[in-house]
């Protein structure tokens, strides 16, 4: 079972193209690092790893590379030397994990500018106050 933000979107409707945007958002996790690195180092004697990136590359064309990331809390469980993905749902005996203020946020990265959908811009906008945007449709 994914999660529906887990699957590439093909451009449509209202994007927003925020230039630079990706160095915003690079700079923000940075900042959140330490305590993932913590809290997998907790959560790793119980066999979990949480991942608070996912990306998936599609090729367009036959050529062209999309990257898709999402931003959020993505649960691994560790069997021997493999990871298997085991969902967006903490799992009810693990400690809660630290706040990752990109949770939602799904984007696709075009160098260091980044588009994303009208209704995810909007609740993610204060990551990107002085950047320079431009609505697409």
């Amino acid at each position: 079972m994914r999660n529906d933000l887990e699957k590439p979107n093909e451009p449509h409707g209202c994007k927003i193209i925020v230039y630079d945007g990706y160095l915003d958002i690079i700079s923000l996790l940075n900042d959140i690092k330490e305590n993932i690195y913590k809290y997998n180092a907790e959560i790793s004697q119980k066999g979990y790893y949480l991942k608070p990136v996912h990306k998936v590359y599609k090729i367009k064309n036959g050529k062209n590379k999309v990257i898709y990331e999402y931003y959020g809390r993505y649960w691994w469980k560790k069997l021997g030397k493999k990871m298997i993905y085991s969902g967006t749902t903490k799992p009810k005996w693990l400690p809660s994990p630290p706040d990752n203020p990109l949770d939602g946020l799904s984007v696709i990265k075009d160098g260091k500018n980044v588009i994303i959908d009208c209704f995810i811009y909007d609740k993610f906008k204060w990551i990107f106050k002085d950047r320079k945007t431009e609505r697409t449709w």
